[in-house]
């Protein structure tokens, strides 16, 4: 049973308690001297009888039409459930969704505690946040290990892994020869010699990590301080720390063991305990600077506090270039998460910014909104995580990882995610081969820049360039081929949209099925505007879908572009 309702009372005062003949007057004094809302009814044996809450004082009154001085609590009196110390603190939840609060008695039935919904919230806030504490210390471990190895990016994982498995290993290796000893001496056969090679290729068939670790997300906690204090390692740290190995290990062996209680339910960490987490990640953000200085460098990053980057302005007499284009806008959704606009704002950088700074008020402002607590408290909430976190979700979608957190300086620096950017060139390559083949239009000659978006052709094919057809990712795990509408004025894209819509009908006719249905996005308050097909699809995909989705693209453009550009050229033939 990983709760039990034990584990909720155990640090709580005796109950404050009222009798049924005690006036409700003597009650609310109580409450009003306590901050309750609510206060145990109990015997003369301190048996539970029920609660006395504001709510049914104020029922009381209301129904009998007499004053305060008149009631006794008995007249009040709301039931509620009992429970046992020891039993499981998630029956008692569902309780609380339907009442104040529940009473706790012992064996004989007496009253030992009341719970809150207040309680329950307090008690896992509190556990979550110890969890936060916890995250934070792994995730500064996680930093200082990538600049001991010398990782200069999250996805360089080669040498990282090598490294990692040989030294997380070592420890354990040395551990299962001093079993195998140990069981040899137990059965008198010490005079056996040890046969360290055969030992060695025991280990390694049944008890080796090699081929499980794949990144440090994958090692445990004490990995990381076997890591940490490693003979490799640990010189250098040790002239940072300017302390003994032993001391350092101690204090990292109580947040291994706080960590544990907290991940298993251990019952609730002692004020010593949240003390510790607290002292060590303090501590450790102390290192910070002087670690990474110590093994790559200073990794200071001038804060980026321009005003945000933006595209060509509306009607401007000198036309850009075509890499200025950047066909990124997305409509806004309703299921869109309230970090979508930092993503789009890093989607829409140059392809030259490798790395940014932003401090957190700059954050704000492209958000549009305060960040919350716990990104300004917090280390482990800008974690690079797909999975748990929802605000990481977002720029990892769009090629942007976390690089570095400077707490105390209030600043965060984002890095394009090398390894996407090699994904990206890998698959329009594959796209911009197949087109050149088959395409009966002018496909670009330049290659892919390892962005998550394409240009492939200037829309129509001849005459006056009224934007381009190019392929993207977008958001929610989709693909699409498009006309990106951009003249360079505003204006005229949205009249070339609008000209195009009243076709919608015979497009979408000419289209066949199997290509899709297209979507129509004026995106009133951006410049350009898009017509697209989308297929479901992300970069993270396996290869045989991202093939797939590769031989897609390509009928989908051919057929895409011959349609649009018939359209398009009669619709500016015809200003009107």
């Amino acid at each position: 049973m990983p709760f039990t309702v034990q584990q909720l009372i155990e640090s709580h005062q005796e109950p404050i308690t009222v009798s049924p003949q005690d006036t409700v007057q003597k009650a609310l004094t109580l409450m009003a001297e306590y901050d309750f809302s609510q206060l145990p009814v109990v015997d003369e044996d301190k048996k539970p009888l029920g609660i006395v809450t504001s709510e049914s004082i104020l029922h009381a009154l209301s129904n009998f039409g007499v004053s305060l001085s008149a009631l006794l609590v008995f007249h009040a009196i709301t039931k509620v459930d009992t429970y046992s110390s020891d039993e499981d603190l998630f029956d008692l939840l569902d309780d609380l969704k339907n009442t104040y609060a529940v009473l706790i008695v012992n064996a004989e039935g007496t009253l030992i505690g009341i719970v809150t919904s207040y309680d329950t919230t307090e008690y896992f806030r509190r556990r979550a946040e110890d969890m936060m504490y916890v995250e934070d210390i792994e995730t500064t471990l996680k930093d200082f290990i990538r600049a001991a190895f010398h990782v200069s990016d999250e996805n360089d994982q080669q040498k990282l892994t090598a490294v990692i498995t040989e030294m997380a290993d070592t420890d354990f290796r040395k551990k299962f020869q001093k079993a195998l000893q140990h069981y040899l001496n137990r059965l008198g056969r010490s005079d056996v010699g040890f046969d360290k090679i055969a030992s060695e290729e025991v280990y390694i068939k049944h008890f080796s990590r090699n081929g499980s670790i794949q990144s440090l997300d994958d090692l445990t906690f004490n990995d990381f301080i076997q890591l940490l204090l490693h003979e490799n390692t640990w010189p250098q740290f040790s002239s940072v720390f300017q302390l003994q190995a032993t001391a350092v290990r101690t204090l990292l062996d109580g947040v291994r063991k706080t960590r544990n209680d907290l991940a298993h339910f251990h019952g609730e960490i002692s004020s010593q305990q949240r003390n510790q987490l607290h002292f060590c990640i303090n501590w450790l953000e102390r290192q910070r600077q002087a670690v990474l200085d110590s093994f790559q460098g200073s990794t200071n990053i001038p804060v980026l506090e321009q005003e945000v980057i933006s595209l060509p302005s509306t009607g401007s007499a000198v036309e850009p270039a075509e890499e200025e284009i950047a066909p990124v806008e997305e409509p806004s959704r309703p299921d869109d998460s309230r970090y979508a606009p930092l993503a789009r704002w890093l989607q829409q950088q140059s392809l030259r910014q490798e790395k940014i700074t932003l401090t957190f008020s700059k954050i704000e402002e492209i958000l549009g909104e305060v960040l919350p607590a716990s990104a300004r408290q917090h280390r482990s909430w800008w974690a690079n995580d797909s999975v748990g976190h929802v605000q990481s979700r977002q720029w990892l979608d769009v090629g942007w990882r976390v690089a570095n957190i400077a707490m105390t300086e209030g600043n965060v620096t984002f890095a394009r995610i090398k390894e996407r950017e090699k994904s990206y060139i890998g698959f329009y390559s594959g796209v911009l081969q197949e087109l050149r083949k088959v395409a009966p239009f002018q496909v670009r000659e330049a290659g892919p820049d390892g962005l998550s978006w394409m240009i492939i052709a200037k829309l129509p094919a001849t005459g006056t360039q009224a934007g381009f057809l190019s392929y993207a990712f977008a958001w929610h795990g989709r693909f699409r081929v498009e006309f990106y509408i951009d003249a360079y004025d505003k204006e005229e894209n949205k009249r070339v949209f609008d000209q195009l819509y009243l076709r919608k009908e015979k497009i979408q006719a000419e289209l066949s099925e199997k290509v899709g249905s297209l979507e129509w996005e004026r995106i009133d308050d951006k410049r350009a505007s898009r017509i697209a097909l989308y297929h479901s699809g992300a970069i993270t995909d396996p290869s045989g879908r991202l093939a797939e989705l590769r031989t897609w693209a390509v009928e989908a453009g051919i057929r895409f572009q011959g349609v649009i550009d018939h359209h398009l050229s009669e619709v500016l033939q015809d200003p009107a």
